[in-house]
C-alpha cells in the first residue's frame, strides 16, 4: 500500500488525482462501513479498481494472442476450414509457410482434401516449388493427392505436377528416383518436354556443383539413354558443357569419355565449337578452349579446330599476351593452318608498337552468336 501511494504521490497531478478519486469512492461507500479506517478502505478499494482493469485489459490482449496462436496448432480442426472464407484461408497458408510450418500446413492440405475445399491456385504452385526446392518430396506427395481429389483438371493440366516431384527427390539425394520419375513424365507428356529438358538442366548443374560424383554416374546414364533412344541430345550436350568447361579433373575427364561414346555429341560439338569458346572466353576459361582445341584435333576437325584457334588468337590480341600470340602462330605453320591477314597485322603491329591494338576486335563468325545460348 505504501508503495502504491509513494509511486502516485511522486507527481503533483497524480496526488490530486488519487484524492479525487478517494473522495469519489468514499460518497459511493456506504456510511456504515466507513466506522474504521475510512481512508485506508478507500485506498483499497481505488487500487483494487485499477488491478481490475489492468487485469481486463491484460485479458483481452492475452485472449486476441490465443485466438491468433490456435490458428498453427497441428490439429487445425475440420470446423475451422469451413468457418474462415478463401481470403482468410490463403492467408492463414501463407503465414504458415513463412512461419516453416510444415506439419501445420501438411493438416491443412488433408482437411482441404477431405472437406473438398478449394487452395487458390497460385497458392498451391508456391507451396509446390517451396518443396521441390527444400528436397521434400512427401509434402509435394501430400499436395499432389490433394490436387488429385479436389482439382482433377488443375492436376492434369499441370502434368500431375510430376517434375516438382522429381526435382525434390534429385534434390534429397535420391538421383536414381527423381530421374526415374523424370523419365515417366517425359513419356507421358509429350507436350511438356521443353520444360523437362530445362529441368534435366538445372539438375545437371546442380549436381555437378555440389562435386556429387555417384549422381553423375546416374545422370550420364541418363542422358545416353535420351540421347540413343528419344534422339534428345540436349541434356548430354548440356552435361557435357557443364563438365568440359568445369575446372575439376574428373569433370573434365567425364567430358572427354563422353565425347568419345556418342557420335552424335561430336556432331554438335563440331557444329558448335566457335560459339562454344566464346562462352567460355567470356569467363576468361582459356584452359577449356585449350581442351575444346585438342578434342577437335584429336578427332580431325581442322577446319572447326582453325576457326576456335582464331577465336583464341584474338582473345590474345586484345589481352596484349605476345607470348600467347607466338606460340598459336608457331602452331598454325606446324599444322599448316594461315591466320587471316587483319590478325597477322595486329600481331605484327603490336609486336612493334608493343602496345594493344586498338581497333575493333576480329569476329569470325556471325555477331548473333555473341550471346549464345544451349538451343537446338
Amino acid at each position: 500500500m505504501n508503495t502504491v501511494i509513494t509511486q502516485t504521490t511522486r507527481l503533483p497531478f497524480n496526488y490530486f488525482k488519487m484524492i479525487f478519486n478517494i473522495l469519489n469512492v468514499k460518497r459511493m461507500v456506504p456510511t456504515g462501513t466507513l466506522k474504521y479506517a475510512t481512508n485506508v478502505d478507500a485506498l483499497d478499494a481505488f487500487t483494487r479498481d485499477l488491478i481490475l482493469k489492468h487485469k481486463a485489459n491484460l485479458y483481452a490482449k492475452n485472449n486476441a494472442a490465443v485466438t491468433h496462436l490456435s490458428l498453427e496448432k497441428p490439429d487445425f480442426k475440420h470446423k475451422d476450414i469451413t468457418d474462415v472464407n478463401d481470403e482468410e484461408l490463403d492467408n492463414f497458408i501463407h503465414h504458415l509457410l513463412s512461419k516453416n510450418k510444415d506439419k501445420n500446413i501438411e493438416q491443412v492440405a488433408i482437411d482441404c482434401l477431405n472437406t473438398r475445399r478449394f487452395i487458390n491456385e497460385v497458392t498451391l504452385k508456391k507451396l509446390f516449388k517451396h518443396y521441390s526446392l527444400l528436397g521434400k518430396p512427401d509434402m509435394v506427395t501430400v499436395l499432389q493427392k490433394y490436387c488429385n481429389k479436389v482439382d482433377p483438371n488443375l492436376y492434369r493440366r499441370n502434368a500431375e505436377f510430376m517434375h516438382y516431384l522429381a526435382k525434390a527427390q534429385c534434390l534429397k539425394g535420391n538421383s536414381e528416383k527423381g530421374l526415374s520419375i523424370l523419365k515417366y513424365s517425359y513419356l507421358n507428356f509429350e507436350n511438356r518436354r521443353s520444360m523437362y529438358r530445362l529441368l534435366f538442366r538445372d539438375l545437371i548443374q546442380d549436381s555437378v556443383l555440389n562435386r556429387s560424383e555417384a549422381s553423375l554416374v546416374i545422370f550420364r546414364k541418363y542422358v545416353k539413354e535420351f540421347s540413343d533412344i528419344w534422339d534428345d541430345h540436349y541434356p548430354l550436350v548440356c552435361l557435357w558443357h557443364i563438365c568440359w568447361s568445369s575446372t575439376w579433373f574428373s569433370d573434365q575427364v567425364l567430358a572427354e569419355e563422353l565425347m568419345e561414346s556418342s557420335e552424335q555429341l561430336r556432331d554438335i560439338v563440331k557444329d558448335k565449337a566457335t560459339a562454344f569458346s566464346i562462352t567460355v572466353l567470356k569467363d576468361y576459361n582459356e584452359d577449356a578452349v585449350m581442351r575444346l582445341l585438342q578434342s577437335l584435333l584429336k578427332y580431325a576437325m581442322i577446319n572447326e579446330y582453325a576457326k576456335v584457334l582464331q577465336i583464341l588468337f584474338t582473345y590474345k590480341l586484345k589481352n596484349r599476351d605476345i607470348r600467347g600470340c607466338t606460340e598459336i602462330i608457331r602452331n598454325c605453320e606446324v599444322l599448316g593452318i594461315s591466320l587471316p591477314s587483319g590478325q597477322q597485322g595486329k600481331y605484327i603491329t603490336m609486336l612493334i608498337t608493343g602496345q594493344k591494338v586498338e581497333d575493333k576486335p576480329y569476329k569470325p563468325i556471325k555477331p548473333g552468336l555473341e550471346n549464345f545460348k544451349l538451343k537446338f
